[in-house]
C-alpha cells in the first residue's frame, strides 16, 4: 500500500511543472489577456489531467488484477479500490508536496502505532487518523492499508469457520477516505480559484505616504501637467500617477508616473535592470495591481475593467511565453481563437501574422526547434494577432543577429504607420533611435527625461566627447590638462588608462582648437593617441543611470558634502562594500 501511494505521489505532482512554467514564462497572463476565464483555465487544466491521471490509475488496476491481489480485485473490494483511485485523482489540485510528505509519513505513523496495546498510543492513532483525512495522500494511502486489513481477518476468520466480512466501503474500513476526498476535490478547486482572484477580494496595503516629488525635467513636468489636468481624451494608453511599493521595501519600485500615449506612436521606455520597466509592464497589462494610480487603456480602467482593457492590448513578455510543442501556425490560430477572431478568419490571420514576422518557412515546425530569434519573432507575432491598439513589447529583440533585428523592426514600423501604438523597453540605442518617436529614461521608478530621441541628444548631449588613452600612471596629469586647456570639459568614465571627456559646444572647445592643443601639447602629459567623436544616445543614458539605486539620502549627504574626498584629480566614487575598499578593484569609474 505505502508502495502504491508512494508511486501515485508522483502524477499528479509532476501535472504542477506545466502550471509553473506558464507561470514563470508568463504564458499563463497571455493566455488571460486573450480573454480566457480564469475559472475556464483551472477547469480545462484540471479536465486534462485527469484525463492523463487516468492512464497509470488503470495501469495499476491491471497490475492488481494480474497477480490477483484478493484485498484489491475481489469482487466486493474492486469498487472501493476503483473510488480511491478516481476520487484521489479529483483531490490532488494543491498542496501536492505537502500531500506527498503527509500521506505517507502519516500512513506509516497510524500503521504502526496500531501495532502497540497501549491504550493511550491507540487513541493518538486514532486522532491523528481523523486529522490527517484532509490530505487526499493519506486518505488513498490509508484506505489501501484499511483494505488490506479488512480482507486479512476476513480471511483469518474464514479459516476459523467463521464468515465475517465486513464490505470494504463501510465508514470504519474505507467510507470515511471516500467522502473527505469527495469533498477534497470542489474544496481545493474552489481554494485554488480564491488565491487566482485574491487581489480584487483582499484589501490592497496601505501606501505609507511619499515624499515630494521634488524638481522634475521641465519636459516630464510638463507631461505631468498634461495628465493631470485632463488633457488625454486622444491618447489610447494613459498613465496617471502610476505607483508600485512592494511589500517590505521603503522606496517605490514606480514612483508617479505620468504618461499618455496617443495612436500611431512607439514609445520607448529606458532604464538599467531594477530601474522599474518591468514593474511598469506588469502594471499596465493588469499581471500586477498598482499600489496607487491607474492605468487606462482606450478609455478602459485596466485594474477596474481588465476584460475590456485586455481586447485592445498586445504583449510580448521578455521570457519566451511559447508552448513548445505547437507550431507556430497553432499558436497564433490559438490565440486568435481567445481573441475573438471569427472562425472564418482565423486561418487567415494566422498565415498573415507567421508572414509579417518571416515565419512562414517554419510555420508548422514545433516552436521548441526554434532558434532563440525566431522565438523572439513567434512571441511577437502572438502579440500582434487581433490587431491590438497598443502593442506592449519586453526586450524584444533579445537574442536576434542584426538581420532579424531589422527586419523586426521594419514590421514594427509597419505596425505603428497603421496607426497603432506600441510601447516597449530596451537596452539597445540603435533601436530606440530607429523605432521610437518618444522615449523616456527611467531611473528609481521614475522619469529623468522624456522627448524624442533627437531632443534629448540636443539637451542633454550637447558638445562632443573626447576619448584620450594614456598611461595607467599618468591618467591624473591628463585630466588636469583636459581640464585646464578646454573650460567645462567633464570626465565621465576612467577605464585604467582610458579616460572620456564630454566636451562643452563652441568657445574654447571647438574642433579646432582641441586637435590643435592635443596634437602639440598631448604627448607633453602622457597622450598616446586621442579621438573626437559626437554624442550619443548611449551618454545620455549614461549619464542619468548613473543615479540607479541611490535614494533621497545619498543625494542630501552629497549635497552635504558628507563623504566627499575634496582632493583634486579624478575621484572615485563612494564605494558600497568593505572589498571595493582595495583601490585595485576599483577598474572601472562610471
Amino acid at each position: 500500500s505505502i508502495c502504491v501511494v508512494f508511486a501515485m505521489s508522483f502524477v499528479p505532482a509532476s501535472f504542477t511543472l506545466v502550471l509553473i512554467e506558464e507561470r514563470v514564462t508568463r504564458a499563463k497572463h497571455l493566455q488571460l489577456m486573450g480573454g480566457l476565464s480564469p475559472t475556464l483555465y483551472w477547469l480545462g487544466n484540471f479536465l486534462w489531467d485527469m484525463c492523463n491521471y487516468l492512464v497509470p490509475a488503470c495501469i495499476v488496476v491491471l497490475i492488481f488484477l494480474a497477480f490477483q491481489q484478493r484485498a484489491y480485485v475481489a469482487p466486493a473490494n474492486l469498487p472501493a479500490l476503483l473510488l480511491l483511485l478516481l476520487l484521489y485523482g479529483t483531490a490532488y489540485v494543491v498542496l501536492t508536496c505537502i500531500n506527498l510528505f503527509i500521506g505517507i509519513n502519516g500512513s506509516m505513523a497510524t500503521f504502526v502505532l496500531e501495532l502497540f496495546s497501549d491504550q493511550k498510543l491507540q487513541e493518538v492513532s486514532r486522532i491523528l487518523k481523523q486529522v490527517f483525512l484532509i490530505f487526499p495522500h493519506f486518505c488513498l494511502g490509508r484506505g489501501l492499508i484499511d483494505m488490506v486489513r479488512n480482507q486479512a481477518m476476513a480471511d483469518a476468520f474464514e479459516r476459523l469457520g467463521d464468515r465475517q466480512f465486513q464490505s470494504p466501503l463501510r465508514w470504519e474500513v474505507v467510507g470515511k477516505n471516500l467522502l473527505a476526498m469527495v469533498i477534497q476535490g470542489p474544496l481545493f478547486l474552489l481554494f485554488t480559484l480564491l488565491l487566482q482572484h485574491r487581489s480584487q477580494l483582499l484589501p490592497q496595503p496601505k501606501v505609507r505616504s511619499l515624499p515630494l516629488l521634488g524638481e522634475e525635467d521641465e519636459d516630464v513636468a510638463r507631461e505631468r501637467e498634461r495628465v493631470v489636468q485632463g488633457a488625454t481624451q486622444e491618447d489610447v494608453l494613459v498613465l496617471r500617477n502610476l505607483t508600485k511599493v512592494y511589500r517590505g521595501q521603503r522606496m517605490p519600485a514606480v514612483d508617479r508616473l505620468c504618461l499618455g500615449i496617443p495612436p500611431g506612436e512607439c514609445f520607448g521606455l529606458l532604464g538599467v535592470n531594477g530601474a522599474g520597466k518591468t514593474s511598469t509592464f506588469r502594471m499596465v497589462t493588469g499581471d500586477t495591481l498598482a499600489s496607487r494610480g491607474e492605468a487606462v487603456l482606450a478609455g478602459h480602467s485596466v485594474a477596474q475593467e481588465p476584460s475590456a482593457a485586455h481586447l485592445s492590448m498586445g504583449y510580448c513578455p521578455q521570457s519566451d511565453a511559447i508552448f513548445e510543442l505547437l507550431t507556430g501556425r497553432e499558436h497564433l490560430e490559438l490565440f486568435a481563437r481567445l481573441r475573438g477572431v471569427p472562425e472564418a478568419q482565423v486561418a487567415q490571420a494566422a498565415g498573415s501574422g507567421l508572414a509579417r514576422l518571416g515565419l512562414s518557412w517554419y510555420a508548422d515546425r514545433p516552436a521548441g526547434t526554434y532558434s532563440g530569434g525566431n522565438k523572439r519573432k513567434l512571441a511577437t507575432a502572438v502579440a500582434l494577432v487581433g490587431d491590438p491598439a497598443v502593442v506592449f513589447l519586453d526586450e524584444p529583440t533579445t537574442g536576434m543577429d542584426p538581420s532579424a533585428r531589422r527586419f523586426l523592426w521594419n514590421s514594427l514600423l509597419a505596425v505603428v504607420r497603421e496607426g497603432r501604438s506600441v510601447m516597449l523597453t530596451s537596452h539597445s540605442m540603435e533601436e530606440c533611435e530607429a523605432l521610437c518617436s518618444r522615449l523616456a529614461i527611467m531611473v528609481n521608478g521614475r522619469f529623468r527625461c522624456l522627448g524624442s530621441p533627437q531632443h534629448l541628444k540636443g539637451r542633454f548631449a550637447a558638445g562632443h566627447t573626447l576619448t584620450l588613452r594614456v598611461p595607467a600612471a599618468r591618467s591624473q596629469p591628463a585630466a588636469a590638462f583636459v581640464a585646464a586647456e578646454f573650460p567645462g570639459a567633464e570626465l565621465r568614465e576612467a577605464h585604467g588608462g582610458r579616460l572620456r571627456f564630454q566636451l562643452p559646444p563652441g568657445g574654447l572647445c571647438a574642433l579646432a582648437r582641441v586637435f590643435g592643443e592635443l596634437a602639440v601639447h598631448g604627448p607633453e602629459h602622457g597622450v598616446e593617441d586621442f579621438s573626437v567623436s559626437q554624442t550619443m544616445l548611449e551618454e545620455v543614458f549614461l549619464y542619468f543611470s548613473k543615479d540607479q539605486g541611490k535614494d533621497e539620502g545619498d543625494e542630501e549627504q552629497k549635497e552635504a558634502g558628507v563623504g566627499v574626498d575634496p582632493a583634486p584629480g579624478l575621484q572615485h566614487p563612494k564605494r558600497i562594500s568593505q572589498f571595493l575598499d582595495d583601490p585595485s578593484t576599483a577598474e572601472t569609474v562610471l
